[in-house]
């Protein structure tokens, strides 16, 4: 304890004019701890540990509250913790039939992410570890591609093993390089073989359904298989009468077309796939046509059983299907082409589920041009690049000329173009030369634009499976800065997929897949018009089968060039179908009959 001692004289006065007290302190010893104190510094660390408690706590409900939809009305936002309860979602939109509910919005942020590395590379594996050839990996190195992606890991040894292959993950995730890699190092061992072809005669054959996915992927296999002797041929639609008068000759040992032209070669015998052993069928679900599984694929010999000899040339093709949306009746229409059993699926976890942020702004139609002006001026500012997609051509081009009224340059990419011009427009965009593209449903699927962050729907889809493929042109591997979707939803019809996709948000599941104008017979025969109903006739018809007997019999379809004549009436080498006569022939000129004499013939 210690002891006060009151010092003597005068109390000094401060100039406060207070009075103060001096006060000594001596004979100072030290406190001595007793069971009381203890305690209370017992007390003092348990609070410290209740107070550490309580900051884990408050994180843990801070990644709780992470938001997946933030609405205009806060009483419908939803957070990662609300998945546990069992209440039925209420739905943001569930009002947005009533006029009254314009210009509402809410936004769904990604729920897919889990894994946030599921794209980059695990597993520290190399290509060389997934039994790719050595000058194929050289050929990755040079190109700056070192390691393996998530689904490259998991596709690649499931192709090897020669089973027909369902690869389905999400947009812009690696699944060209994960069937392509395969293919190149199947076809140099083949090749060692010294396996006997003709001219023509392909090992592999790339099928996708349009024409800027053709030139896409054909410029890839290019680009990694060179020096490799690795023959590639292009083939795009628009010549295809030439192309048969006048067939291209060499070796072939991957043909990539798409499916309309290659349709009509092989029927004219232009191209051989006697010896085809590598058959893959990009975005699959836009080319389940009823048309071409049962008359083009059933001509391949697609493998029913595995086929695991690797060194030796393989008897069977194998198959592989390739897409982002994978359709609910595909067992079905596979039925009978191959075997569902040996189909192996190689999947991600974050198909079908929204990787980017998004939004949906109820509209009225005549507020969606000035809302798109509003959109866009501050991306084409920041020199940033936009797709604006619609569901009909006209809507595509009127928008193009919209904006360049508006002193805004865009480009318009329609299936109504020639190739010659969508080829142009689409190079326009890619260089840079335009900022903003104005497309359908064309320009949705396969094609590769790491380049862009905006997303913009005009025409908000009316089926899922054409929905995350618009989204999924964003977000891609190697894209750079914020990612976002946003989406103008006007029409009821437009509304009732809105919900379904919000509906699946809110119960953090994939999106269903679904057509809203078209049941299952209904969307048969829409998938048989447009290339179907042509392949059709050029298989069921006589002369079809006269020029098929005529081909296995071994006798040429068309004569040489240089025994044709220059003469139209003797424009004939009396050797082949064509100049035979059994064969009708390929000239429009020679064949066709003016309208008039045939309405006359018809009516007479």
């Amino acid at each position: 304890m210690a002891t006060v001692v009151a010092l003597a004289g005068p109390v000094p006065v401060n100039k406060f004019n207070k009075r103060t007290l001096n006060l000594t302190f001596t004979d100072i010893k030290p406190i001595q701890l007793t069971n009381c104190n203890r305690s209370a510094r017992a007390g003092v660390r348990t609070r410290r540990k209740r107070k550490n408690v309580a900051i884990n706590d408050t994180m843990e409900d801070q990644k709780s509250k992470i938001p997946i939809i933030k609405c205009k009305k806060k009483m419908y936002d939803f957070y990662k913790s609300n998945i546990r309860t069992k209440e039925k979602p209420t739905l943001a939109s569930h009002g947005w039939k009533n006029k009254k509910a314009r210009d509402d919005y809410f936004f769904i942020y990604p729920y897919g992410n889990d894994g946030e590395k599921m794209n980059e590379e695990v597993d520290f594996k190399t290509f060389n570890d997934l039994g790719l050839s050595t000058s194929l990996c050289d050929n990755l190195e040079n190109l700056g591609i070192y390691k393996p992606l998530h689904i490259q890991n998991i596709g690649i040894p499931k192709i090897f093993q020669g089973s027909n292959v369902l690869l389905a993950a999400e947009t812009g995730c690696g699944k060209t390089l994960a069937y392509l890699l395969p293919l190149i190092t199947k076809i140099l061992i083949w090749k060692q073989n010294n396996v006997q072809r003709t001219l023509n005669t392909p090992l592999g054959l790339i099928v996708t359904p349009s024409r800027e996915l053709t030139v896409q992927i054909a410029l890839e296999l290019i680009r990694i298989s060179k020096h490799l002797d690795i023959k590639t041929k292009l083939i795009t639609g628009g010549k295809t009468k030439k192309m048969i008068l006048d067939p291209p000759v060499d070796h072939v040992d991957v043909l990539v077309c798409s499916f309309g032209v290659v349709s009509k070669l092989t029927t004219f015998g232009v191209y051989n796939l006697s010896l085809l052993r590598y058959v893959v069928l990009d975005e699959a679900d836009a080319l389940f046509h009823h048309t071409l599984l049962q008359v083009f694929i059933k001509r391949l010999p697609i493998a029913y059983e595995y086929d695991t000899t690797t060194d030796e040339f393989p008897k069977v093709a194998q198959l592989i299907l390739v897409s982002a949306t994978i359709p609910s009746r595909m067992d079905v229409v596979l039925n009978g082409i191959v075997n569902t059993n040996s189909l192996e699926h190689v999947t991600t976890e974050k198909l079908h589920k929204i990787l980017v942020p998004q939004k949906f702004i109820k509209l009225i139609p005549s507020q969606k041009p000035v809302e798109l002006l509003k959109y866009i001026k501050p991306k084409v500012r920041n020199k940033e690049r936009v797709i604006i997609f619609s569901n009909q051509n006209s809507t595509s081009y009127w928008l193009s000329l919209f904006l360049h009224e508006c002193g805004i340059e865009a480009t318009n990419l329609n299936g109504d173009m020639s190739l010659e011009v969508r080829r142009g427009k689409y190079g326009e965009f890619l260089n840079g030369k335009t900022l903003v593209l104005s497309t359908t449903n064309g320009g949705s699927r396969g094609l590769d634009t790491v380049m862009v962050n905006h997303i913009l729907n005009y025409d908000f889809p009316l089926d899922t499976s054409s929905y995350i493929h618009r989204c999924g042109r964003t977000g891609r591997v190697g894209s750079r800065g914020d990612c976002r979707v946003t989406n103008f939803v006007c029409r009821l019809t437009e509304v009732a997929v809105v919900q379904k996709i919000e509906m699946a948000a809110r119960k953090m599941k994939p999106i269903p897949i679904f057509n809203l104008l078209a049941n299952e017979k209904e969307e048969e025969i829409l998938e048989d018009d447009y290339t179907g109903q042509m392949i059709e006739d050029l298989n069921e018809t006589p002369e079809a089968a006269i020029l098929e007997k005529k081909r296995e019999s071994g006798v040429p379809l068309f004569c040489v060039p240089r025994q044709r004549r220059s003469s139209q009436s003797e424009n004939r080498c009396h050797r082949c179908v064509r100049c035979i006569g059994e064969a009708p022939s390929l000239d429009t000129r020679t064949t066709s009959r003016p309208l008039t004499e045939t309405f006359a013939r018809n009516s007479g």
